[in-house]
């Protein structure tokens, strides 16, 4: 018991008997009136760092609103688009050059004709 009543009585940096303890609202422990400052720039600095986090998750969340394409699934659409504008244009390709190799073929084969029906 008499360990509790001095436990109480110890500050929770400096671990020395104080009879002027102050109880931190935030943790609950007690500090002496030197170490209390240092524990409360704690509590600062650690809400400053909370603060610089969620201000740069806004920026982040923001910026993300504005550009569609740092969305991934926008970014894999706009993919799917250029492959299928690509495969496209390249089939139109490789049927106009078939096209024209049929008619020339066929152009061709029709003067032969003719010219043996004008010869014969």
């Amino acid at each position: 018991m008499a360990t509790a009543a001095i436990n109480s009585k110890q500050c929770f940096i400096c671990k020395k008997e104080k009879s002027n303890l102050y109880p931190c609202g935030g943790c609950s422990e007690k500090f002496c009136n030197i170490d209390l400052p240092k524990h409360h720039q704690e509590h600062v600095v650690e809400l400053e760092k909370i603060a610089t986090d969620c201000d740069t998750f806004q920026q982040s969340i923001s910026e993300q609103q504005q550009d569609l394409n740092h969305r991934p699934l926008i970014k894999q659409v706009n993919e799917w688009e250029r492959d299928s504008i690509m495969k496209i244009k390249q089939i139109a390709e490789d049927s106009r050059q078939r096209l024209i190799k049929l008619t020339d073929d066929n152009i061709a084969e029709i003067k032969k004709e003719l010219n043996q029906f004008i010869a014969g």
